[in-house]
Protein backbone atom coordinates (compact mmCIF):
# COMPACT_ATOMS: atom_id res chain seq x y z
CA UNK A 1 0.00 0.00 0.00
CA UNK A 2 0.86 3.14 -0.76
CA UNK A 3 0.46 6.14 1.70
CA UNK A 4 1.09 10.21 -0.04
CA UNK A 5 2.04 11.97 3.53
CA UNK A 6 2.39 15.82 2.54
CA UNK A 7 4.54 18.16 4.81
CA UNK A 8 2.34 20.93 4.91
CA UNK A 9 3.64 24.35 6.78
CA UNK A 10 0.18 27.04 6.70
CA UNK A 11 1.47 29.73 8.46
CA UNK A 12 4.61 30.03 6.50
CA UNK A 13 4.88 32.90 3.37
CA UNK A 14 8.40 30.65 1.89
CA UNK A 15 8.80 28.19 -0.89
CA UNK A 16 12.26 26.93 -1.00
CA UNK A 17 12.02 23.91 -2.84
CA UNK A 18 13.90 24.77 -6.37
CA UNK A 19 14.02 28.25 -5.50
CA UNK A 20 15.82 30.83 -7.98
CA UNK A 21 17.60 34.17 -7.11
CA UNK A 22 18.07 36.38 -9.93
CA UNK A 23 21.17 38.46 -9.00
CA UNK A 24 22.95 40.82 -11.17
CA UNK A 25 26.69 40.10 -11.70
CA UNK A 26 29.34 42.59 -12.27
CA UNK A 27 27.36 45.26 -9.90
CA UNK A 28 28.84 48.67 -10.13
CA UNK A 29 31.46 47.74 -12.67
CA UNK A 30 31.44 49.47 -16.00
CA UNK A 31 32.16 46.90 -18.66
CA UNK A 32 31.48 46.88 -22.44
CA UNK A 33 33.77 44.15 -24.05
CA UNK A 34 32.85 40.38 -22.05
CA UNK A 35 34.02 37.06 -23.40
CA UNK A 36 31.84 34.18 -22.53
CA UNK A 37 33.17 30.26 -23.08
CA UNK A 38 31.28 27.34 -22.54
CA UNK A 39 33.12 25.07 -20.04
CA UNK A 40 31.11 22.35 -19.15
CA UNK A 41 28.55 21.08 -21.80
CA UNK A 42 26.51 23.21 -23.56
CA UNK A 43 24.08 26.10 -23.90
CA UNK A 44 21.76 28.26 -26.06
CA UNK A 45 21.84 31.66 -26.77
CA UNK A 46 18.36 33.20 -27.62
CA UNK A 47 17.41 37.30 -28.54
CA UNK A 48 13.98 38.92 -27.69
CA UNK A 49 12.99 36.74 -31.32
CA UNK A 50 13.95 33.22 -30.73
CA UNK A 51 17.11 30.77 -30.94
CA UNK A 52 20.55 32.24 -32.81
CA UNK A 53 23.24 29.71 -31.82
CA UNK A 54 24.37 26.72 -29.80
CA UNK A 55 27.37 27.40 -27.73
CA UNK A 56 29.06 23.72 -27.55
CA UNK A 57 31.32 22.42 -24.87
CA UNK A 58 34.94 25.03 -25.59
CA UNK A 59 32.95 27.43 -27.99
CA UNK A 60 33.61 31.15 -27.24
CA UNK A 61 31.11 33.79 -27.26
CA UNK A 62 32.59 37.57 -27.87
CA UNK A 63 30.27 40.48 -27.02
CA UNK A 64 30.69 44.26 -27.09
CA UNK A 65 28.86 47.19 -27.19
CA UNK A 66 28.94 49.57 -30.15
CA UNK A 67 28.85 53.01 -30.48
CA UNK A 68 24.96 53.25 -31.24
CA UNK A 69 24.89 51.15 -28.07
CA UNK A 70 23.70 47.40 -29.39
CA UNK A 71 25.25 44.21 -28.41
CA UNK A 72 27.77 43.05 -31.25
CA UNK A 73 27.58 38.93 -30.88
CA UNK A 74 30.22 36.94 -32.38
CA UNK A 75 30.69 33.31 -31.74
CA UNK A 76 34.50 31.74 -32.13
CA UNK A 77 35.34 35.28 -34.51
CA UNK A 78 32.37 34.21 -36.66
CA UNK A 79 30.00 37.66 -36.51
CA UNK A 80 26.00 36.46 -35.82
CA UNK A 81 24.52 40.19 -35.42
CA UNK A 82 23.69 42.80 -33.35
CA UNK A 83 20.96 42.65 -30.30
CA UNK A 84 19.18 44.98 -27.58
CA UNK A 85 18.98 41.88 -25.12
CA UNK A 86 20.22 38.08 -24.88
CA UNK A 87 19.59 35.20 -23.24
CA UNK A 88 22.01 32.38 -22.27
CA UNK A 89 19.98 29.23 -21.11
CA UNK A 90 22.33 26.24 -19.76
CA UNK A 91 20.97 22.92 -21.04
CA UNK A 92 22.32 20.46 -18.27
CA UNK A 93 22.30 20.98 -14.39
CA UNK A 94 26.04 20.72 -14.27
CA UNK A 95 26.60 23.15 -16.90
CA UNK A 96 28.83 26.04 -15.78
CA UNK A 97 30.23 29.30 -18.23
CA UNK A 98 33.39 31.00 -17.52
CA UNK A 99 33.06 34.92 -18.26
CA UNK A 100 36.54 36.58 -19.07
CA UNK A 101 37.31 40.16 -19.86
CA UNK A 102 39.54 41.02 -22.62
CA UNK A 103 40.60 44.34 -21.21
CA UNK A 104 41.08 42.92 -17.81
CA UNK A 105 38.37 44.50 -16.40
CA UNK A 106 37.55 41.74 -14.08
CA UNK A 107 39.36 38.09 -13.23
CA UNK A 108 37.93 35.23 -15.23
CA UNK A 109 34.93 34.04 -13.07
CA UNK A 110 32.72 30.62 -13.63
CA UNK A 111 28.88 30.54 -13.29
CA UNK A 112 25.63 27.77 -13.12
CA UNK A 113 22.40 28.72 -14.33
CA UNK A 114 20.93 31.21 -16.59
CA UNK A 115 21.57 34.72 -17.81
CA UNK A 116 19.87 37.63 -19.19
CA UNK A 117 22.35 39.99 -21.14
CA UNK A 118 21.10 43.84 -22.04
CA UNK A 119 22.99 47.31 -21.79
CA UNK A 120 22.45 50.80 -20.35
CA UNK A 121 24.27 53.76 -21.68
CA UNK A 122 26.82 51.73 -22.96
CA UNK A 123 27.69 49.19 -19.55
CA UNK A 124 26.83 45.40 -19.62
CA UNK A 125 23.80 44.59 -17.34
CA UNK A 126 23.85 40.77 -16.41
CA UNK A 127 21.83 38.87 -14.82
CA UNK A 128 22.34 35.28 -13.53
CA UNK A 129 19.22 33.78 -12.30
CA UNK A 130 20.20 30.27 -10.18
CA UNK A 131 18.99 28.19 -7.80
CA UNK A 132 19.27 29.52 -4.38
CA UNK A 133 21.94 26.72 -2.80
CA UNK A 134 24.03 27.19 -6.38
CA UNK A 135 24.18 30.54 -5.84
CA UNK A 136 25.06 29.98 -1.78
CA UNK A 137 28.00 27.97 -2.81
CA UNK A 138 29.52 30.71 -4.45
CA UNK A 139 28.48 33.30 -1.39
CA UNK A 140 30.00 31.26 1.00
CA UNK A 141 33.21 30.83 -0.53
CA UNK A 142 33.39 35.24 -1.27
CA UNK A 143 32.14 35.80 2.20
CA UNK A 144 33.72 33.04 4.43
CA UNK A 145 36.65 31.72 2.48
CA UNK A 146 37.34 28.20 1.08
CA UNK A 147 39.49 26.70 3.85
CA UNK A 148 37.41 25.94 6.74
CA UNK A 149 35.46 23.11 8.46
CA UNK A 150 32.03 21.84 6.82
CA UNK A 151 30.89 22.86 10.47
CA UNK A 152 31.28 26.56 9.72
CA UNK A 153 29.92 26.36 6.43
CA UNK A 154 26.33 25.45 7.85
CA UNK A 155 26.59 27.86 10.35
CA UNK A 156 26.74 30.47 7.06
CA UNK A 157 24.48 28.69 4.73
CA UNK A 158 21.56 28.49 7.24
CA UNK A 159 22.29 32.53 7.82
CA UNK A 160 23.20 33.56 4.27
CA UNK A 161 19.91 31.39 3.09
CA UNK A 162 17.88 33.48 5.45
CA UNK A 163 19.45 36.45 4.31
CA UNK A 164 18.76 35.95 0.63
CA UNK A 165 15.32 35.27 1.10
CA UNK A 166 14.67 38.50 3.94
CA UNK A 167 16.30 40.91 0.86
CA UNK A 168 15.03 39.06 -1.92
CA UNK A 169 12.87 42.36 -3.07
CA UNK A 170 16.19 44.57 -2.24
CA UNK A 171 17.02 45.18 -5.98
CA UNK A 172 13.04 44.72 -7.30
CA UNK A 173 12.61 48.07 -8.78
CA UNK A 174 15.99 47.50 -10.91
CA UNK A 175 14.47 44.13 -12.26
CA UNK A 176 16.26 41.45 -9.96
CA UNK A 177 16.51 40.07 -6.58
CA UNK A 178 20.10 40.99 -5.08
CA UNK A 179 23.62 42.12 -6.59
CA UNK A 180 26.58 40.44 -6.19
CA UNK A 181 28.32 42.66 -4.05
CA UNK A 182 28.50 43.12 -0.15
CA UNK A 183 25.80 45.18 -0.19
CA UNK A 184 24.05 42.50 -0.73
CA UNK A 185 26.05 39.20 -0.17
CA UNK A 186 29.62 39.25 -1.91
CA UNK A 187 29.07 36.69 -4.74
CA UNK A 188 31.99 35.66 -7.71
CA UNK A 189 30.68 32.77 -9.08
CA UNK A 190 31.14 28.85 -8.87
CA UNK A 191 33.26 27.72 -6.24
CA UNK A 192 36.38 25.21 -7.73
CA UNK A 193 38.36 24.03 -5.38
CA UNK A 194 39.53 20.41 -3.86
CA UNK A 195 37.98 20.94 -0.83
CA UNK A 196 33.86 19.85 -0.36
CA UNK A 197 33.48 21.14 2.80
CA UNK A 198 30.94 24.08 1.23
CA UNK A 199 29.05 21.68 -1.26
CA UNK A 200 28.80 19.61 1.89
CA UNK A 201 27.96 22.87 4.20
CA UNK A 202 25.02 23.76 1.93
CA UNK A 203 23.98 20.02 0.87
CA UNK A 204 23.55 19.13 4.90
CA UNK A 205 21.37 22.37 5.53
CA UNK A 206 19.23 21.77 2.51
CA UNK A 207 16.26 24.25 3.17
CA UNK A 208 17.00 25.55 6.48
CA UNK A 209 16.54 29.21 7.52
CA UNK A 210 16.15 31.15 11.03
CA UNK A 211 12.87 32.43 12.05
CA UNK A 212 11.75 34.29 15.43
CA UNK A 213 8.91 32.80 17.81
CA UNK A 214 6.41 34.34 15.28
CA UNK A 215 7.46 31.68 12.53
CA UNK A 216 8.84 34.84 10.42
CA UNK A 217 12.13 35.04 9.15
CA UNK A 218 14.27 36.14 11.47
CA UNK A 219 16.67 39.39 9.97
CA UNK A 220 19.98 38.29 10.17
CA UNK A 221 23.06 40.04 9.97
CA UNK A 222 26.82 39.09 9.99
CA UNK A 223 30.02 40.80 9.73
CA UNK A 224 33.61 39.34 9.96
CA UNK A 225 34.68 40.72 13.43
CA UNK A 226 32.71 42.52 16.32
CA UNK A 227 35.98 43.03 18.32
CA UNK A 228 34.64 41.36 21.67
CA UNK A 229 30.93 43.16 21.70
CA UNK A 230 28.38 43.21 19.16
CA UNK A 231 26.49 46.30 18.06
CA UNK A 232 22.82 47.28 18.46
CA UNK A 233 21.15 47.86 15.28
CA UNK A 234 20.65 51.39 16.01
CA UNK A 235 24.19 51.98 16.70
CA UNK A 236 24.79 51.26 13.09
CA UNK A 237 21.13 51.96 10.44
CA UNK A 238 19.33 54.23 12.85
CA UNK A 239 16.60 51.24 12.65
CA UNK A 240 16.13 49.37 16.41
CA UNK A 241 15.85 45.37 16.33
CA UNK A 242 14.54 44.15 19.54
CA UNK A 243 16.65 41.00 18.76
CA UNK A 244 19.80 42.65 18.57
CA UNK A 245 21.15 43.57 21.80
CA UNK A 246 24.95 44.61 22.32
CA UNK A 247 26.54 41.52 24.03
CA UNK A 248 30.10 40.37 25.17
CA UNK A 249 31.77 38.03 22.78
CA UNK A 250 34.79 36.80 24.54
CA UNK A 251 35.12 34.05 21.25
CA UNK A 252 36.75 36.49 18.86
CA UNK A 253 39.01 38.72 21.10
CA UNK A 254 42.51 36.80 19.83
CA UNK A 255 41.39 36.67 16.12
CA UNK A 256 43.01 38.05 13.55
CA UNK A 257 40.93 41.14 12.57
CA UNK A 258 39.93 41.80 16.36
CA UNK A 259 42.28 44.97 16.39
CA UNK A 260 43.20 47.68 14.18
CA UNK A 261 45.13 51.14 13.96
CA UNK A 262 44.95 54.20 11.42
CA UNK A 263 46.81 57.60 11.63
CA UNK A 264 44.93 60.39 10.22
CA UNK A 265 46.48 64.43 9.77
CA UNK A 266 44.47 65.90 12.93
CA UNK A 267 43.14 68.68 10.74
CA UNK A 268 41.22 66.86 8.70
CA UNK A 269 39.08 65.31 11.21
CA UNK A 270 38.57 68.55 13.02
CA UNK A 271 37.55 70.03 9.65
CA UNK A 272 34.87 67.18 9.07
CA UNK A 273 33.83 67.81 12.53
CA UNK A 274 33.14 71.73 12.42
CA UNK A 275 32.01 71.69 8.61
CA UNK A 276 29.45 69.12 8.89
CA UNK A 277 28.44 69.41 12.46
CA UNK A 278 29.46 72.72 13.68
CA UNK A 279 31.28 71.27 16.31
CA UNK A 280 33.25 74.23 18.44
CA UNK A 281 36.71 72.90 17.98
CA UNK A 282 38.84 75.84 19.10
CA UNK A 283 37.19 75.02 22.82
CA UNK A 284 39.86 73.71 25.04
CA UNK A 285 37.33 71.06 26.15
CA UNK A 286 36.14 69.56 22.65
CA UNK A 287 39.64 70.15 21.08
CA UNK A 288 40.88 68.02 24.16
CA UNK A 289 37.78 65.35 23.91
CA UNK A 290 38.37 64.31 19.92
CA UNK A 291 42.00 63.21 20.68
CA UNK A 292 41.17 61.33 24.00
CA UNK A 293 37.87 59.54 23.23
CA UNK A 294 37.45 56.71 24.94
CA UNK A 295 35.59 53.48 24.28
CA UNK A 296 35.02 51.20 27.50
CA UNK A 297 31.71 49.80 25.66
CA UNK A 298 30.35 50.52 22.69
CA UNK A 299 28.98 54.00 22.23
CA UNK A 300 26.80 55.49 19.56
CA UNK A 301 27.71 59.15 19.37
CA UNK A 302 31.17 60.39 19.60
CA UNK A 303 32.40 62.51 22.03
CA UNK A 304 28.89 63.00 23.59
CA UNK A 305 25.38 62.25 22.06
CA UNK A 306 24.61 66.03 22.67
CA UNK A 307 26.67 66.63 19.70
CA UNK A 308 24.90 64.51 17.42
CA UNK A 309 27.93 63.27 15.84
CA UNK A 310 27.10 58.77 14.83
CA UNK A 311 29.93 57.11 15.14
CA UNK A 312 29.22 55.58 12.12
CA UNK A 313 29.38 58.58 10.10
CA UNK A 314 33.06 58.80 11.41
CA UNK A 315 33.56 55.66 10.08
CA UNK A 316 32.49 55.91 6.91
CA UNK A 317 33.99 59.27 6.16
CA UNK A 318 37.18 58.01 6.96
CA UNK A 319 37.42 54.09 6.13
CA UNK A 320 37.19 52.73 9.38
CA UNK A 321 36.97 49.10 10.11
CA UNK A 322 34.40 49.82 12.78
CA UNK A 323 32.56 52.32 14.85
CA UNK A 324 34.64 50.36 18.14
CA UNK A 325 37.45 52.65 18.19
CA UNK A 326 39.50 55.16 20.77
CA UNK A 327 41.56 58.00 19.93
CA UNK A 328 44.78 59.85 21.00
CA UNK A 329 47.00 62.24 19.57
CA UNK A 330 50.34 61.37 17.76
CA UNK A 331 52.16 64.12 16.48
CA UNK A 332 50.22 65.89 14.21
CA UNK A 333 47.79 62.93 13.30
CA UNK A 334 45.15 61.26 15.44
CA UNK A 335 45.34 57.39 15.77
CA UNK A 336 42.44 55.79 15.93
CA UNK A 337 42.80 52.49 17.60
CA UNK A 338 40.30 49.84 16.71
CA UNK A 339 38.37 46.88 17.47
CA UNK A 340 36.73 44.51 15.40
CA UNK A 341 35.65 44.85 11.14
CA UNK A 342 32.47 45.70 9.87
CA UNK A 343 29.34 46.44 11.65
CA UNK A 344 29.35 44.40 14.61
CA UNK A 345 25.73 43.46 14.30
CA UNK A 346 24.59 39.57 14.52
CA UNK A 347 27.00 36.71 13.53
CA UNK A 348 30.37 37.50 14.49
CA UNK A 349 32.49 35.30 11.54
CA UNK A 350 35.84 35.03 13.12
CA UNK A 351 34.23 34.19 16.65
CA UNK A 352 31.63 31.58 14.95
CA UNK A 353 34.89 29.77 13.26
CA UNK A 354 37.13 30.10 16.63
CA UNK A 355 33.84 28.07 18.12
CA UNK A 356 34.18 25.43 15.83
CA UNK A 357 37.23 25.08 16.50
CA UNK A 358 36.69 24.41 19.74
CA UNK A 359 34.60 21.89 18.63
CA UNK A 360 30.93 23.42 18.98
CA UNK A 361 28.26 22.48 17.19
CA UNK A 362 26.50 24.45 13.72
CA UNK A 363 23.48 24.55 16.27
CA UNK A 364 25.42 26.12 18.94
CA UNK A 365 27.01 28.20 17.38
CA UNK A 366 23.61 29.98 15.91
CA UNK A 367 22.25 29.71 19.76
CA UNK A 368 24.82 31.57 21.07
CA UNK A 369 24.55 34.69 18.20
CA UNK A 370 20.93 33.99 17.82
CA UNK A 371 19.32 33.43 21.22
CA UNK A 372 15.57 34.47 19.99
CA UNK A 373 15.73 32.35 16.78
CA UNK A 374 15.09 28.22 15.94
CA UNK A 375 16.40 26.43 12.63
CA UNK A 376 13.33 24.99 10.26
CA UNK A 377 13.22 23.44 7.58
CA UNK A 378 10.52 25.19 5.17
CA UNK A 379 10.68 22.83 2.37
CA UNK A 380 7.00 21.35 1.15
CA UNK A 381 7.92 17.40 0.31
CA UNK A 382 6.26 14.89 -0.92
CA UNK A 383 6.95 11.44 1.03
CA UNK A 384 5.97 8.05 -0.80
CA UNK A 385 5.43 4.78 1.18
Amino acid sequence: MVRLIFIILISLPIHVVAQKMQVRIFYGKEINKISILSMNGNCQLHNSKGFLTELKEGSKLTLNINSSKKIHISQDGKFLGISDSLFLYQLEFLDYLSFLSPDGCFKKRKYQGDFKITQNDGTFQIINEILIDDYLDGVLASEAGTRLETEYYKVQAIISRTYALNNSNKHISEGFNLCDGVHCQAYLGRYEGESNAIQNGVDSTKGKILLDSNNNRFPVFFSANCGGQSSETDQIWSANIAAYLSRVDTFCIHTRQANWEKYIPKKKVVSFLKEKYFLDVNSPEIANKIINFKQDVRKTFFIHPSYGIPLRDIRNHFGLKSTYFDTEQVGDKILFKGKGFGHGVGLCQEGAMNMIKKQYSYEDVLKYYFSDAKISDFRIEAIYK
